[in-house]
């Protein structure tokens, strides 16, 4: 199947009730300067999944950290929290994702998450080519090759 990547952060309606990963961060929070949300649409103009992002200067280890390292020019890229609407969906959009950075997205040198430590994350992103490379008592962080 054939998918686009669309930022679509600027229709929250879309999105913004839809994460079950961090449902506590609200639309400010989501599209504050150097962060942003994707959208992934099916062939049928449909959305399949949704990620939101954040450009930081340092990997972060909690949402606390991330907000404080949160920079419009900073060189790590964080997905923070990734759902999909159908199945295959969440891998997609993350190959998506990789993509664009790697093809638009200048002076980005890593791709690193700040995922839930749930063992649901831990497979996921193993299982796309992740490297597992730090694990906190609630998040782990995985990073994606560029």
């Amino acid at each position: 199947m054939k998918y686009s990547l669309e930022n679509v952060s600027s229709q929250p309606e879309l999105w913004k009730d839809g994460d079950p990963v961090r449902p506590q961060l609200g639309v400010s929070y989501k599209t504050y300067p150097g962060r942003e949300v994707f959208g992934l649409k099916d062939e049928g103009g449909d959305y399949v999944a949704f990620c939101c992002v954040a450009r930081t200067w340092d990997v972060p280890k909690d949402v606390m950290s991330l907000s404080s390292l949160t920079s419009e020019e900073g060189t790590c890229y964080i997905p923070y929290t990734v759902w999909s609407l159908k199945k295959g969906s969440g891998k997609a959009i993350i190959n998506a994702l990789l993509d664009h950075v790697r093809n638009t997205v200048k002076d980005v040198r890593r791709v690193v998450t700040l995922s839930p430590n749930t063992e649901m994350a831990r497979s996921f992103h193993l299982r796309n080519g992740a490297k597992e490379i730090s694990t906190y008592i609630v998040t782990a962080n995985f990073e994606y090759a560029l």
